[in-house]
């Protein structure tokens, strides 16, 4: 299996106030035929220009954690698999 290519796709000020503006920064992830871009805010107060993408790179792996945990009971064994595509009522050509 491939893996997945991430990279930087923008940063862009989110700036409603001073005080509380933030930073999108978006990610890209690609492995064919998957592409999507997932967007991390921050605040522009917690972290100085040079740490953003550090911080940003953090959360976005966070996220993937987070992800992982709550759908691991989705996960299926490789028997699973098997009887499942073993009931499949779709007419094989």
């Amino acid at each position: 299996m491939s893996k997945f290519k991430i990279t930087l796709a923008r940063i862009e000020v989110a700036a409603r106030r001073e005080q509380d503006s933030q930073v999108r920064i978006t990610f890209q992830v690609d492995r064919a035929p998957i592409s999507f871009q997932l967007p991390i805010l921050l605040s522009i107060r917690d972290f100085d220009d040079t740490e953003m993408i550090q911080a940003a790179r953090s959360a976005l792996h966070r996220t993937f954690v987070e992800l992982a945990a709550q759908s691991q009971k989705w996960k299926l064994t490789a028997q699973d698999l098997r009887q499942l595509s073993s009931m499949s009522s779709r007419p094989k050509t």
